[in-house]
């Protein structure tokens, strides 16, 4: 597109930029199409509609194409927030409807890794869970409470708010109090008051901070929708981790006119990344990926194999201040109540699953153990290199195509091709570049760029 007519896009604003959008989609220029719909998205959110620009931001995402180069570094110890690891990320989990694992000992063996974190679900006005959180310190694991009110006007400076802060202070393990998260959704009883929601927060965030000093307070919107969330921000002094929860499901709400396997998993933390975590450490508070919806009935471990690469792959490089990641295992299908059985999320219920979420973890970045760091940080590579010698590389890239690969060339003429992801690697010493080609389904380039480095 010429400057000229770009000038005329913006002058006519958000609706040319969908229609130009849409028909290079017809034309199968896909990386031009998902330009244009996002700067529609942009648009529209300039002239107050974000619901349009939700709507043509998922639809930009949905056609993208990206390739970039990472770097790996040494992390220098850093003093982060309460229990921050400088670099990794903590991995967690939910077991409490896990039928093949009811303890954190058997779910560790099955999956082959200890987790540094489980969590559980409370209904704020229930004790403090004194058993399940002396297990968790038999096996070397910190807490996660979602603690959920039935209303705001329940949560009071009282004998019950000070006998909560005597358990977690006695547990002598680190908590994380999620207190009333998903606020931003009509689903839940405390939303609606952004005003009175913050004043609860800060009334048991103060309390816990004077009672409890093993007590983290993670506030956790949904990822959706994203318009209401900073409104029920409490303010950095309150908030010790950010947190925000989603899933990956092949349809979304279960209905089959809905189809969201296109989505990237990481597209739904964009948002509160972006915006919170110059300030905060980001925990996944709870998310996983369905391997079968209650739209069709059919097993679909290959949807749930590639979410999970898809995220375990993309947060070290891209999202580094993703610090904890908590994954649901629950057969929603069978527990969850009548009108929510849309999914199965358990890790144990599928072999194929299991075994590709246990592949995934099976890397120090992901830490077993709150406390703990790995010492490397991924560095994004937006110039040329002073020095590459000893340095692992990796690639990260995505597509509309799902089944793109991507080719990996360094100077002296070696060509390596991967399909679903590019392991760590080295360049040979003199190397002056490497090149990254992605490339579709049909062996047709989509992007080629090439990295330099200075010798």
């Amino acid at each position: 597109m010429t400057f000229v007519a770009a000038v005329l896009m913006l002058q006519q604003g958000p609706n040319a930029w969908k229609a130009r959008g849409e028909k290079l989609l017809v034309m199968e220029h896909f990386q031009e199409a998902s330009d244009a719909f996002m700067q529609a998205a942009d648009g529209f959110d300039k002239t107050g509609d974000p619901n349009a620009a939700q709507i043509l931001r998922e639809k930009g995402q949905r056609y993208m194409s990206t390739v970039e180069l990472y770097a790996q570094d040494p992390c220098e110890p850093a003093v982060g927030a309460k229990y921050e690891p400088a670099s990794g990320m903590y991995l967690g989990v939910n077991i409490e409807r896990e039928d093949n694992a009811k303890t954190p000992s058997v779910f560790n063996k099955y999956v082959g890794k200890n987790h540094a974190m489980y969590f559980m679900y409370r209904r704020y006005g229930e004790y403090f869970p004194y058993l399940f959180a002396a297990d968790l310190k038999k096996n070397g694991a910190a807490l996660q409470i979602a603690w959920e009110p039935e209303s705001l006007n329940d949560v009071k400076d009282d004998e019950y708010l000070e006998e909560f802060a005597t358990g977690i202070r006695k547990s002598g393990i680190p908590v994380f109090i999620r207190f009333a998260s998903e606020m931003n959704g009509s689903w839940v009883p405390y939303t609606g008051n952004p005003t009175l929601y913050k004043e609860k927060f800060r009334l048991i965030s103060s309390r816990l901070k004077e009672m409890a000093p093993n007590a983290v307070m993670v506030w956790s919107p949904n990822a959706m929708p994203e318009k209401p969330i900073d409104d029920y921000y409490p303010g950095k002094e309150y908030v010790d981790w950010v947190g925000v929860n989603f899933y990956s499901v092949l349809y979304n709400d279960g209905d089959r006119a809905r189809a969201a396997d296109w989505r990237f998993p990481t597209d739904s933390i964009d948002y509160v990344y972006k915006k919170y975590s110059p300030n905060h450490p980001i925990m996944i508070a709870e998310w996983a990926a369905s391997h079968r919806s209650n739209v069709d009935g059919s097993d679909r471990p290959d949807f749930a194999e590639q979410k999970i690469r898809e995220f375990f792959r993309t947060v070290p490089l891209k999202y580094p201040r993703v610090k904890c990641a908590s994954w649901l295992s629950f057969n929603a299908l069978k527990y969850a109540r009548s009108d929510r059985q849309l999914n199965n999320y358990s890790l144990l219920d599928n072999q194929e699953v299991g075994e590709a979420y246990r592949k995934e973890i099976d890397n120090p970045y992901f830490l077993s153990q709150v406390g703990t760091s790995d010492g490397f940080r991924w560095k994004k590579i937006d110039s040329d290199l002073v020095n590459h010698e000893g340095r692992k590389f990796r690639v990260f890239f995505r597509s509309y195509d799902h089944n793109a690969s991507v080719q990996v060339t360094d100077s002296s003429g070696s060509t390596k091709t991967y399909s679903a992801d590019v392991p760590e690697f080295t360049v040979p010493e003199k190397a002056k570049f490497v090149d990254v080609a992605l490339m579709d389904s049909k062996n047709k380039p989509v992007i080629k760029k090439r990295f330099t480095f200075k010798i």
